[in-house]
């Protein structure tokens, strides 16, 4: 009996439109349940999406990938635990990877896994998340249906580093242990600007008094 990812309450509720495409395909990378190849999120200079290889459709109606909790202003240095979900109406098996760059597509912060369901690579000084088999979980959640959800957490860059994007690529299987027509991709790409701060200088009772003289 198929099991119901306890996400799927959430996710559905995922609002499906404004999705980038891409509809990049290059044949170097092969579709891995453990952990994908690195720089298949969309990203600029990126190899491409989940789409080259799980080929069912790019950004159709049937499902979607959205990223919680990311910051529409972040604060430099500091920790966020973000939520990437994927939903599709015929998948049982789910996968993601995610980046996060800078303005120049340099790496903006970090990225690291917080559960047994999510790993990460660094490739090019670029570091990704994505789901994993490799840490003793099935983070594939094959059998769910409705959709699956993974945590992980970011890290912002020191000050200076100015807007990030997120880049992101789902896919839902159809959990026959192959990449093909019954596997279907998703992307998605959000913007966070960096928090502008006000330097708040020390006063005394007697600078006051001087000023309004």
């Amino acid at each position: 009996m198929k099991r119901t990812a306890t996400i799927v309450a959430v996710i559905l509720a995922i609002a499906l439109g404004g999705f980038s495409f891409d509809v990049t395909r290059p044949t170097s990378v092969v579709a891995k349940a453990s952990m994908p190849d690195p720089g298949l999120t969309g990203a600029p200079g990126a190899s491409g999406t989940c789409f080259t290889c799980h080929t069912g459709g790019l950004n159709d109606l049937s499902g979607g990938i959205q990223v919680f909790n990311i910051p529409a202003f972040y604060v430099p240095g500091q920790d966020y635990y973000l939520v990437a979900a994927v939903v599709g109406l015929s998948g049982s098996r789910w996968g993601f990877e995610l980046t996060a760059l800078t303005s120049a597509n340099t790496m903006a912060g970090s990225l690291s896994d917080s559960s047994n369901a999510v790993g990460e690579q660094t490739s090019s000084g670029i570091t990704y998340v994505s789901q994993t088999t490799n840490e003793g979980f099935d983070g594939t959640y094959a059998d769910s249906t409705g959709g699956a959800a993974w945590v992980f957490k970011w890290t912002a860059p020191s000050a200076g580093a100015g807007p990030v994007t997120f880049y992101g690529a789902g896919v839902a299987c159809d959990n026959d242990n192959a990449a093909n027509p019954g596997d279907f991709t998703y992307t998605t790409q959000v913007i966070s600007a960096e928090t502008t701060t006000t330097d708040v200088k020390g006063t005394t009772w007697g600078k006051i008094k001087t000023i309004y003289r």
